[in-house]
């Protein structure tokens, strides 16, 4: 398992300056190596491997000042990353994917990265070097390649065994990644689950019927925005005054994002710690297809149910607990109680699901919540439930169990919102 550490680091004008140009540097470089790739393929229709780039680098640092003045690790690791952009490429048009996503030319980049290589001590023993240096003040320092110390902010110990960093300039400053590797957490028993129901009206709503508010960043700060854009655009192109006012508009979408981002992860953490549950289940949701309708796309972009989903496998992995995705076909339509699909489709404008079978009147997030449970609840059992609970495999064990139909034996400890599994 790997986690990653983001510090401050707060570098001196000289140091950024040198970091800046280093930024240039390795932008050249990574679009050098697009080039190199798609000329060969024109004209040859040969691939080119990291490997043979990598040979050209040492080439061309033998040769050249310039590149000589960036550290090594740092254009190695741009080239794997182009490598990396290449292979997903490859590997989409294999799928037949609709959208190739051909590596683009970049005008900029924002990050520079370098691998920590191991060293041998006088016992034998091979240790990884370590990047960061504690002082007694408020700031520890970071051991840069070719650069020295930089100030870094330590508000929290690293954990595991350092394998990378990345530096990433942002508007708001300079940011330290650090990832480090960590023993796997194992799975804790699964006792105690709830499922959540996502939508735009409430964020979500959980299977004990429980609502969260949409907080709607992006529409809070979208008149802010509107104004910044404006101002953004009458500024002179290529003046002092237009830089600052573009570093203004890009400080204002990093908040946006930031107070976004901690709203998901105060979520997911509340989810799982605070109300004591070890399994997640939420619906395995396609945003990319959700995002093309026109009416909704920005209250969905808005929501990031994406970043929810990733947020939630991320700490269940962490901490050992469980999260999983089950299909969404029907959870809104068909009764939590009885099991029977509705006649006639809801629309989205319908916020009270009503059964005409069992006479069930339950909000629409909290039936689908329910139902998302109880799908989860069927995998688990080893049973099957597309569109109906009436589709089971273990039918004979209703005989065994003197029930008087399958659906019971499906319902059967998990008629409550909140399941208790094992």
């Amino acid at each position: 398992m790997k986690l990653t550490f983001r510090y401050p680091v707060y570098p001196t004008k000289t140091q950024e300056t040198t970091l800046l140009n280093w930024l240039d540097h390795l932008c050249e470089l990574q679009n050098s190596a697009r080039h190199d790739r798609k000329v060969a393929w024109e004209t040859e229709s040969k691939r080119v491997s990291c490997n043979e780039q990598q040979r050209k680098l040492k080439v061309a640092r033998e040769k050249y000042e310039d590149f000589r003045e960036v550290p090594q690790d740092m254009q190695v690791c741009t080239l794997e990353r182009t490598d990396k952009a290449y292979d997903g490429f490859y590997r989409r048009c294999e799928q037949g994917a609709v959208k190739k996503g051909y590596p683009r030319h970049r005008k900029s980049i924002r990050s520079m990265s370098w691998k920590l290589r191991k060293h041998t001590l006088k016992s034998g023993e091979r240790v990884r070097q370590n990047p960061i240096r504690e002082t007694a003040w408020k700031h520890d320092r970071l051991k840069v390649p070719k650069l020295g110390e930089v100030r870094i902010y330590m508000y929290r110990p690293l954990q595991g065994d350092p394998k990378s960093i990345t530096l990433v300039k942002k508007a708001s400053g300079w940011y330290a990644h650090i990832v480090c590797e960590l023993p796997d957490t194992p799975k804790v028993e699964a006792t105690e689950a709830i499922a959540v129901d996502m939508g735009t009206t409430h964020y979500l709503t959980t299977s004990e019927g429980e609502k969260e508010d949409n907080p709607r960043w992006y529409r809070q700060a979208e008149g802010l925005t509107r104004k910044h854009s404006k101002d953004l655009s009458r500024k002179k192109l290529g003046s002092n005054r237009k830089n600052k006012q573009q570093h203004k508009l890009t400080l204002h979408h990093e908040r946006t994002t930031n107070r976004r981002k901690d709203f998901i992860g105060k979520l997911v953490y509340k989810l799982y710690h605070h109300y004591g549950n070890n399994v997640l289940v939420a619906e395995n949701l396609h945003v990319s297809n959700m995002v093309k309708n026109k009416h909704l796309s920005k209250s969905i972009s808005d929501a990031s149910w994406a970043n929810f989903f990733k947020w939630c496998g991320n700490i269940a992995e962490r901490d050992g607990f469980h999260f999983h995705q089950v299909d969404p076909k029907n959870t809104s339509q068909t009764c939590s109680s009885c099991g029977q699909k509705s006649s006639k489709k809801l629309s989205l404008a319908i916020r009270t699901f009503n059964c005409s079978f069992c006479g069930t009147s339950l909000d629409r997030d909290h039936n689908a919540a329910i139902n998302i449970l109880l799908r989860a609840a069927a995998a688990l059992r080893g049973e099957r439930w597309l569109t109906t609970l009436y589709e089971t495999r273990n039918k004979n064990e209703v005989r065994d169990l003197d029930l008087t139909d399958a659906i019971q034996l499906t319902l059967l400890s998990v008629r409550s919102p909140s399941l208790r599994l094992g």
